[in-house]
């Protein structure tokens, strides 16, 4: 059974609160690598007019532009930016620029008095001019005292650039620990992945298809971000790296609106709402395109800022699209409002926080919002929206079976005003048969007998077929008109009709019932008329000479279950089936049971079982 709304609100509040911070303090601890690294002090200046490394360090020195945590954010910047690094290691170690997304990066030393570059990498660069197999960017150092000029560009974009050296005995334990992070991450979203490609392909439900492939691009996103997807999957493409995030991006923004549109149904407003979404997922698919069509390295920094900067406005307006969709579903549907409200504060979150980390904001948690935030905060959206699925699953599930009952009672309700306006018919028409023709025929023969008098053949013969005439007139009109059939049920009704049938006829009739309850009269005015409908066929065709009619209730399975079995010469099924073969199966169909039919040239034998509906239920 499940829990009332009012119980699940403050559990869902409840958990979400300890899932976020389950998560924060788990996701903080896990990337935690601070035991692998020491943060160096360096210096850092803007490269405004094109600097030469010896200008560089001129500026540099003359700035003084100290960093002592290991971590500089420039924010959004329209020029390169110059970094020197004094190391004095002891011991062979490595210095780490902890940021993939760095479009052209370039490492000189001091060589003969004369600064030389040893070292040029970038997302402009394919993955392989990397010196260590890894997403960051990494360069050995020997052990003494070093001076190292590093040039940064990522004109147009946020930069940050944290710095670190890691000692060699360090390093496979460091990448180790930082992987297996990205291992429980990648391992969690493809158990979701799977569970709502499970949903989808069983419920048929295409909202869980687009659950997935929102979540399939938002992760590509995320691997792009850690540079794991140049690394993996595109490292020949160095054009398409600095373009797959935004890209990407996009992507997941256009199923995330439609997958919105798909979780809440709101009344009167949908549309309205829906061509907005329509509109948005236009503009995110054009400027995909326009991306994927740009040379983005002889791109100017201002077209690059600019574009960014629209992307940032067009996300602004998808996040507020979201917002409405959640304040007008609450409305009618709360529950469902809170668990997407909920996922959406959670990745809201993180999601602020990396807008920070774009400005010129420094600290260690930044780095982790920067690196870690989205990845965490997405995936407690995926993990809450996967329940809100769920939820919304059962919500609709229940909404439809209440919408299917209530129309179940409407048809329930016009097919007992049908049937008992066809049982007043035949009411009616069995009276004008039985008083009307009856009284006629009556008549008929007292005149005959009167008029043929002198003729005592004739008289007989006239009588006795008067008298046919009336007995079948009188038995058409009980078939007709049940009249005890409301007063004293099926039951009662059935042994004067087999007790009629006997009186006269050549075929014997036997009849056996247990029953012990009353039915609704549209239950037994159908099992009634598929008992007249039968022995019709039976006297019209079979040439039997013994029918057998049971009646009994199963308690057990609930079912009601009616035999009518005869000796004749049976027929073949789906040949001989007219009009009166329609009526019983649509009979049976109506009262939701089942019909068996075994005929052979012994005989035929049909079995109807029904749900037992009884009167007082």
């Amino acid at each position: 059974m499940l829990l009332k709304s009012n119980t699940k609100i403050p559990l869902l509040i409840t958990g979400s609160i300890l899932l976020f911070f389950f998560m924060l303090l788990g996701s903080f601890q896990l990337t935690n690598f601070s035991r692998y690294f020491s943060k160096p002090i360096f210096l850092v200046a803007p490269d405004s007019t094109g600097y030469t490394a010896e200008k560089a360090q001129q500026v540099l020195l003359e700035r003084n532009e100290k960093i002592a945590d290991g971590f500089f954010n420039a924010g959004f910047t329209k020029q390169a930016w110059w970094v020197m690094l004094k190391t004095s290691v002891t011991e062979k170690s490595w210095i780490q620029i902890a940021n993939p997304h760095i479009n052209d990066i370039r490492i000189y030393e001091q060589q003969w008095g004369k600064w030389e570059e040893v070292y040029k990498s970038g997302d402009y660069y394919p993955y392989e001019q990397r010196l260590l197999d890894d997403p960051d960017y990494w360069y050995p150092v020997e052990p003494s005292s070093h001076t190292y000029l590093i040039r940064v560009d990522k004109k147009g974009e946020s930069l940050n650039i944290p710095l670190r050296l890691v000692k060699e005995t360090a390093l496979a334990p460091y990448l180790s620990d930082r992987s297996f992070f990205h291992g429980i991450f990648l391992g969690w979203i493809i158990l979701l992945l799977l569970l709502n490609l499970f949903l989808w392909a069983s419920l048929k439900d295409k909202i869980h298809l687009f659950y997935s492939l929102y979540v399939t691009f938002a992760v590509l996103w995320i691997i792009s971000q850690w540079g794991i997807g140049f690394r993996n999957l595109w490292p020949d493409l160095p054009s398409f790296t600095s373009k797959s995030r935004p890209v990407l991006s996009n992507i997941s923004y256009l199923f995330l609106l439609e997958l919105t549109a798909r979780f809440f149904t709101i009344p009167n407003t949908q549309r309205h709402y829906t061509k907005t979404i329509r509109v948005l997922q236009i503009l995110l698919l054009i400027s995909s395109v326009g991306l994927l069509l740009t040379d983005i390295p002889t791109s100017g920094p201002l077209l690059r800022y600019g574009y960014l900067t629209t992307m940032n406005i067009i996300w602004m307006i998808a996040l507020f699209i979201i917002i409405l969709f959640i304040w007008q579903g609450y409305k009618t549907q709360k529950l469902l409002s809170l668990f997407f409200l909920v996922a959406f504060c959670f990745f809201s979150v993180y999601i602020l926080l990396l807008l920070l980390s774009q400005y010129n904001i420094g600290g260690d948690w930044m780095f982790y919002a920067n690196m870690y935030g989205s990845p965490v905060g997405f995936l407690g959206e995926s993990t809450i929206l996967s329940f809100g699925l769920t939820q919304r699953y059962n919500f609709y599930k229940s909404e439809k079976e209440q919408a299917m009952q209530a129309l179940e009672k409407e048809k329930r309700a016009a097919a007992d005003k049908i049937i008992q306006t066809q049982e007043e018919e035949r009411n009616r028409l069995a009276r004008e048969l039985h008083d009307g023709l009856g009284g006629l025929l009556g008549g008929i023969r007292m005149g005959a007998h009167h008029r043929l008098k002198p003729y005592p053949a004739e008289q007989e013969w006239i009588a006795e077929q008067l008298d046919l005439a009336v007995t079948d007139l009188r038995n058409i009109a009980h078939d007709l008109m049940p009249v005890q059939l409301q007063e004293q049920g099926l039951d009662r009704v059935l042994e004067k009709a087999v007790a009629r049938w006997n009186m006269g006829e050549a075929l014997k009739v036997n009849y056996s019932s247990s029953i012990q309850y009353r039915y609704p009269l549209r239950t037994e005015a159908a099992l009634y008329r598929i008992v007249l409908e039968l022995m019709h066929n039976i006297k019209k065709h079979a040439a039997a000479t013994e029918v057998n009619i049971e009646i009994w209730e199963e308690e057990k399975t609930q079912r009601l279950t009616l035999l009518v079995d005869d000796n004749g010469k049976g027929f073949e099924p789906g040949k001989e089936e007219g009009i009166g073969w329609k009526s019983i199966r649509q009979r049976v169909q109506y009262m939701e049971g089942k019909i068996n039919i075994d005929t052979s040239y012994r005989g035929t034998t049909v079995i109807i079982e029904i749900f037992m509906e009884k009167e007082n239920a």
